[in-house]
């Protein structure tokens, strides 16, 4: 397990902006800052989490629940300067089956990730959900994630990347204190590029680092297992 393909980023060094005080993230606890997630930049990238057999299971449950799926198009941000909001995006969104349950809830899983984050991680207590970007265009723009997913749980199921920028996370991790605006203003400044492979795994402080998904590239398709967590 690892980070991989960060553009350079030495993802095991602590961000240069403290997480902990001077903004309106200053109510972020000491178990979170001090947390061997956060010390790595508040993300890393794991192989293994999800073998090649529940890897395709998964993929299976995603392309079944796709005729399903709702497309979700915003085209105007809106004036959230924090977390969750309605940013800017473009792709469908489906619900989740059991195999994608059964690894959301498994003890070990929670027991890894406690280890990484903190240790009353709890699951949302909702099901997870598949995110397919395959129309050329489909995006995500620069968010921090809803109350319920202080930890997100990212596995890429599919990708046919035609293009090595087409549907990489845009990761923001010395920009924890800076209102959304400011970041979507300077898109470019402190931005870490990570293209989260198939069968790979990113697990993201997704309600305190900002990020973004580039749009996916003509031709490309991309699926991914995403999941939330919470820090009570």
């Amino acid at each position: 397990m690892g980070v991989v393909d960060m553009d350079g980023y030495d993802a095991m060094r602590k961000p240069a902006s403290s997480p902990c005080g001077g903004s309106f993230l200053d109510s972020i606890p000491a178990v979170i800052c001090e947390s061997t997630l956060m010390q790595r930049g508040g993300f890393d990238v794991f192989e293994g989490l999800v073998d090649e057999n529940l890897r395709s299971g998964m993929l299976t449950e995603a392309l079944n629940a796709f005729p399903g799926a709702v497309d979700c198009e915003i085209q105007i941000n809106d004036d959230e300067e924090v977390r969750g909001g309605t940013p800017r995006r473009r792709f469908s969104t489906g619900t989740g089956g059991p195999l994608q349950q059964a690894f959301n809830t498994s003890e070990w899983l929670l027991d890894f990730l406690r280890g990484l984050t903190n240790p009353n991680l709890i699951y949302t207590g909702e099901v997870g959900t598949y995110s397919y970007y395959v129309r050329s265009g489909d995006y995500l723009d620069i968010h921090r994630d809803i109350v319920t997913c202080d930890v997100a749980v990212i596995t890429c199921l599919h990708d046919q990347a035609l293009d090595d920028s087409g549907g990489r996370l845009c990761l923001y991790p010395d920009r924890l204190l800076e209102p959304l605006s400011e970041i979507r203003a300077t898109p470019d400044r402190g931005v870490v590029k990570v293209r989260v492979g198939i069968g790979q795994t990113i697990v993201l402080y997704g309600g305190i680092v900002p990020h973004a998904l580039l749009p996916v590239v003509e031709g490309q398709e991309r699926i991914v297992s995403v999941l939330c967590f919470r820090a009570v």
